[in-house]
């Protein structure tokens, strides 16, 4: 947002959304008209017009995260988005949240892992330890991640052994294979087609 947002359409910065609108119409009206004289005021017309247009904008979006975040902090309202499973609103907030300290790695590792990226939401927590080592949900939440990081991984080992991945052949009972997979029999029948156009 930028500096002064609400002030450069003449506003307090607890505008509402209708002041805003309000505002910005006027305002518009009046430097479109100046846009058409000619020189420098046709010029300083054009300025105003983008910069209350951008004006316009930053308040609008500022008006939207308020009424997200209502009374509560913004880490609120972003766990309640996460709750609710609207992750992307959710990462949309996160994204506009300074300073990056350990609560917002923390927050980040709860969006990724609700979208099942295990590896990222454990990077994220290990990130949130290096701001605050000794929290305990930190350290709690980064222990259930390794579990289930171990976890997955005795599954996809157990996988890759099993025959490396692929299923059983099945039977195809009667068919020209007699025994064999279906790919097997359809290539044994393709040879034996091709023998017999030589």
């Amino acid at each position: 947002m930028q500096e002064n947002s609400y002030l450069i359409l003449g506003l307090k910065s607890d505008a509402t959304l209708q002041e805003v609108e309000n505002a910005y119409k006027n305002l518009k009206e009046k430097y479109q008209i100046q846009c058409f004289e000619e020189g420098e005021m046709g010029s300083l017309g054009a300025k105003m017009l983008s910069k209350i247009k951008i004006a316009y904008n930053d308040c609008i979006e500022d008006i939207k995260k308020r009424e997200i975040i209502g009374d509560g902090s913004i880490y609120d309202a972003i766990k309640n988005l996460i709750k609710d499973g609207k992750l992307n609103e959710a990462q949309a907030l996160l994204d506009n949240v300074e300073p990056r300290d350990g609560e917002w790695h923390y927050t980040q590792a709860n969006i990724f892992y609700r979208r099942n990226w295990f590896l990222e939401s454990k990077t994220q927590v290990e990130m949130a330890l290096t701001h605050d080592p000794n929290n305990s949900n930190y350290l709690n939440t980064l222990e259930i991640l390794k579990r289930q990081q171990f976890k997955v991984d005795d599954e996809l080992k157990a996988a890759r052994q099993s025959r490396a991945g692929y299923e059983q052949p099945r039977e195809t009972g009667g068919s020209i294979g007699g025994g064999l997979c279906t790919y097997c029999a359809s290539c044994l029948l393709c040879n034996a087609i091709c023998y017999f156009c030589i």
